[in-house]
């Protein structure tokens, strides 16, 4: 092409055209420009004049030039991208609409004037680029200010409402036309009655549900009537319309079909399938991304969209809800998130979704994800104050639930939370306050790094805090032992604490390994209470025993200090129920055999942890005496003895009681000793058991020397003085009886005054322990230890 003629084309310079006209050939107009001349698209002079907006000079061409140019030139291609004139003209300017219509209006005269049209020539809007587009695809291919033109284009031929031509980018008019919100072109092709289009996606696997933006109620509808069956679809990314619908907002067509009463078969599979489909990449449900991209609207059109299938979903028989037990709010994503978690981590903006699945199921707060955040945990740090108080609301959270993987607790996250959720986040969580996270930073090293100063102030002065209890019991059956043991770390008497509820962590506690019960009992406020009985009598022992926790059992009975023969309120002992579980399961007898603990083995008198050596001294001292006292007696007869060295009193009864007597103290006296002495080389449960045995035995030893010495005084005094035979009975009687230990204990607390405030304490103490003392003993105690540690 000439460069004159193109730069006329090009500027719209009619003077040039017509003298050009009136100059030259009809082969000066026949010419081409190729595409790089122009630094852009190439063609003839009405492809120049298209591309430049050249409406004047496009129809003065038409006027001048003969018919039989202008049928080759108005119909022609370009070399590059095979585009006609009508292409180029229908591509966004703002003089597409009249160029297309003077290109209409001259094809529209030719056929009229003769029904013999050329083939080149036959239906231009129809002429394929490159790419296997019409000029319909380009005209709908820009925003909807090009609407007319398409409009045009679309009034020419009624084949074009049903056209299934495809682009080489797999689109069809339909799918431009609702991506790009021309509505009324998309409600004309879709309420045409000719025979409709069967391409439905293009190459990414986009549907039309996928592309449809912007569109009115009326285009729905008429999407949902005939292109149902591509619903379901997902795109390449395994995007389905209703992830496409949250990444771009649209809730319009989920509350259409929410509030319509007539896409019954759609709504389920909406709402009840698509809602559970997870995208590629972070396997994302439509919640997911309607969460994260703040679309709380459609996030909460979906959820009632759900609830309100589940509801209509009844069994034939008693037209009950079908429960499921995975809703959609629960999928987690590849990050362990749920849909709330999603939610609360976008911060407050979204809060109204996470209240809306805490009210539809609370057990929700549950979940944690890959990081081991909870929804309470997200919710205080990220802000969220009325979510963390209807989290509060819902039940108390776990200890797992305030702390993450990397150990972070609530109390970390209190520099973003208002000031009140944060103060009454440490009234109930301040046994927290010293725990550290992995980088060994606690609460108040974050509030000082973020320069919160009312936190700052209360984390310094923990006393300014006005402490809530603590159920440490409840934490124990729940398993939170690192909450149970920061509990214990912190607190200032746990002792006290206990005697208010008649219990004791070391009662429900458990632990995963040996080492860390030894750690554990190794705490002084613990060691303290490991022979404290709870309110049915039951020691710590008992327990571990009961629950058959094997770990702390070990512990316990290897503990010297540990009492194994108190009796709970069902007279039972720990031994008891550990020779019972030895007798049921190889594993405790093994148990006991590897630490050499004899669970049938039962003492009276010796408890664990008494010092064996003082008491066998002191009883080897009495059991010495005893027996010489009772040897020396069986010498010195009653009655004396005759010429011939036999007792004057043999054949008396009551000598022969006070030899039988004198023998069997000495003989019980010099078997403690053999006792006393085996024990010394034994192992410490026999030892324990041998001095045990060596006290029984003394007694009877005792018993035998006072009925010796009762039954030689009525030998040789009773028939010359009964009366002082008999007060002699009476006397050793008393002691006899008074000997029993109960009985003994009653007297002296009974008869001496100067013990008995003492006593009563220690019998309340004893009681306390035993697990006999009612609530108001226990408050009393504490109340009066607390007065002491006042004066």
């Amino acid at each position: 092409m000439d460069s004159s003629l193109r730069s006329a084309a090009k500027n719209g310079d009619l003077r040039f055209l017509k003298e050009a006209v009136s100059l030259q050939t009809s082969e000066y107009f026949l010419t081409k420009t190729p595409k790089d001349e122009l630094g852009g698209l190439g063609g003839n002079i009405f492809h120049v004049s298209a591309w430049s907006h050249q409406e004047d000079f496009f129809r003065e061409a038409i006027k001048l030039l003969p018919e039989h140019d202008l049928k080759r030139l108005l119909f022609q291609t370009e070399d590059d991208f095979r585009y006609t004139p009508l292409h180029a003209a229908s591509v966004k300017t703002d003089a597409s609409h009249a160029i297309v219509k003077l290109i209409i209006e001259f094809y529209n005269s030719i056929t009229q004037a003769t029904n013999d049209v050329d083939d080149d020539v036959r239906k231009p809007w129809l002429a394929l680029t490159h790419d296997n587009r019409m000029p319909l695809h380009l005209a709908l291919k820009d925003d909807k200010e090009n609407e007319p033109c398409a409009l045009e284009l679309l009034a020419l031929d009624a084949d074009l409402l049903s056209c299934t031509i495809v682009d080489d980018h797999g689109c069809t008019p339909l799918f431009y036309a609702l991506q790009n919100g021309f509505n009324q072109i998309s409600e004309k092709i879709l309420m045409s009655p000719l025979p409709f289009a069967s391409i439905f996606r293009d190459k990414d696997g986009l549907t039309p549900f996928h592309l449809a933006h912007d569109c009115s109620d009326n285009i729905w509808r008429l999407l949902f009537e005939k292109c149902v069956d591509y619903m379901d679809k997902t795109d390449d990314q395994g995007f389905t319309v209703l992830h496409l619908w949250a990444e771009k907002g649209e809730a319009g067509p989920c509350k259409l079909l929410l509030e319509s009463d007539v896409f019954g078969e759609l709504k389920t599979k909406i709402f009840t399938k698509l809602v559970y489909a997870t995208e590629n990449k972070m396997s994302d449900t439509p919640m997911h991304m309607a969460a994260r991209k703040k679309q709380s609207e459609l996030a909460q059109i979906m959820l009632r969209g759900y609830q309100q299938q589940q509801a209509s979903v009844v069994t034939a028989e008693n037209q009950e809800p079908v429960s499921v037990e995975c809703p959609p709010w629960k999928i987690k994503n590849n990050a362990g998130n749920t849909p709330l978690h999603t939610a609360l981590y976008v911060g407050s903006s979204h809060e109204e979704f996470a209240l809306q699945i805490l009210s539809i199921d609370p057990l929700s707060c549950q979940i944690r994800n890959n990081k081991g955040e909870s929804p309470f945990f997200l919710a205080v740090m990220s802000g969220c104050a009325r979510a963390a108080d209807e989290i509060l609301k819902i039940e108390e959270p776990r200890f797992d639930f305030l702390r993450r993987n990397d150990g972070q607790t609530v109390l970390h996250c209190l520099p973003s939370c208002p000031e009140n959720i944060g103060r009454k986040l440490l009234e109930k969580y301040w046994w927290m306050i010293n725990l550290t996270d992995d980088s060994r930073k606690t609460a108040l090293d974050k509030a000082k790094e973020a320069n919160v100063l009312w936190l700052v102030n209360l984390l310094t002065n923990p006393s300014l805090i006005q402490k809530e209890r603590f159920d440490w019991i409840a934490a124990c059956k729940r398993e939170e032992t690192q909450a149970v043991l920061a509990f214990i770390d912190h607190c200032q008497d746990l002792q006290r604490a206990c005697r208010e509820v008649n219990d004791t962590p070391l009662h429900h506690i458990k632990l995963l390994t040996h080492q860390d019960y030894v750690n554990l009992l190794q705490i002084s406020s613990i060691k303290e209470l490991k022979n404290t009985t709870d309110h049915e009598g039951a020691t710590p022992l008992h327990r571990a025993l009961e629950r058959k926790d094997m770990l702390l059992a070990k512990v316990l009975l290897l503990d010297d200090g540990v009492e194994r023969t108190i009796a709970d309120h069902n007279g039972r002992t720990a031994l008891d129920l550990l020779a019972k579980l030895c007798e049921e399961n190889d594993d405790w007898e093994n148990m006991c055999k590897n630490i050499k603990v004899n669970p049938y083995m039962k003492t009276s008198y010796i408890r664990s942890g008494t010092n064996l050596d003082q008491i066998r001294n002191t009883l080897s001292v009495v059991a010495a005496l005893l027996a010489t006292i009772t040897f020396a007696a069986g010498f010195t007869l009653p009655g004396g003895i005759n010429g011939t060295g036999e007792a004057v009193l043999a054949k008396k009864a009551s000598f022969l009681v006070f030899l039988l007597a004198d023998v069997y103290a000495m003989c019980t006296a010099i078997l403690v000793l053999f006792c006393l002495i085996w024990s010394m080389v034994s192992e410490p449960d026999m030892a324990r058991l041998l001095v045990d045995r060596s006290v029984f035995i003394l007694m009877q030893s005792l018993y035998g020397t006072l009925l010796a010495f009762m039954t030689g005084i009525y030998t040789v005094v009773a028939k010359s003085s009964l009366w002082a035979v008999i007060l002699i009975f009476v006397m050793c009687s008393i002691i006899v009886i008074s000997a029993h230990r109960k009985i003994l204990h009653y007297v002296i607390a009974k008869f001496i005054p100067a013990s008995s405030t003492n006593a009563e304490r220690q019998d309340q103490m004893q009681s306390l322990e035993e697990g006999n003392a009612g609530p108001s003993l226990a408050r009393s105690l504490a109340r009066n230890d607390t007065s002491r540690n006042v004066e």
